[in-house]
């Protein structure tokens, strides 16, 4: 689990710890689990994924909660990840 922080220039739209974030970088779908490798990158138009606890039954698409960005930018921390996004 990591801490995840997801901010505009007007408000703070998530704040938590999960297990698993998707984002939209330039380079494609990047996926962050704990422990993630240090990384600064832009993000494209798309959508945020956000799963808080990995669990081991079947998946349900009620686990996931979803962000929709314009554009933004990533920093992964050793145990922090923060986004910096316009919706």
């Amino acid at each position: 689990m990591f801490n995840l922080s997801i901010y505009t220039l007007e408000k703070t739209l998530f704040e938590d710890e999960v297990a698993i974030a998707t984002v939209p970088s330039i380079d494609g779908e990047l996926g962050i689990l704990d422990h993630h490798t240090a990384l600064i990158t832009p993000l494209k138009k798309g959508v945020i994924k956000i799963k808080k606890k990995i669990k081991p039954e079947r998946y349900e698409k009620e686990q996931i909660q979803t962000i929709e960005i314009k554009k933004g930018f990533l920093e992964i921390k050793p145990e922090e990840v923060v986004i910096l996004a316009e919706t």
